[in-house]
């Protein structure tokens, strides 16, 4: 197999020198300048900015849960003024009850 292979390289490269870039526009269905000169990087630049918009809604959506204890702001908030002492523990529990936690 390996002979074979190497057997046919040359003649895979002869058959490359020969040909004409130009025979190639067609496979691509853009032909030479118009539509793909054009559109071409306009297309690339939108893909580019949906996988980048992709990345930065999965970060965001996988940080929403991020942490086991992790409160919302109204309780973190409620939990650091009981902490500096502006609120004591009675007030502290009916607002939490009020929030729901």
């Amino acid at each position: 197999m390996k002979r074979f292979a190497i057997g046919l390289l040359p003649s895979l490269f002869a058959t490359a020198a020969r040909a004409d870039p130009g025979d190639y526009d067609h496979m691509m269905g853009w032909g030479s300048g118009g539509f793909g000169m054009i559109f071409g990087p306009v297309l690339w630049l939108i893909v580019l900015g949906l996988v980048v918009a992709g990345v930065i809604w999965l970060v965001r959506r996988l940080d929403e849960g991020a942490g086991p204890g992790r409160k919302s702001g109204a309780l973190a908030e409620l939990d650091l003024r009981l902490a500096r002492g502006e609120i004591d523990t009675e007030e502290y529990a009916s607002r939490k009850r009020l929030l729901g936690a």
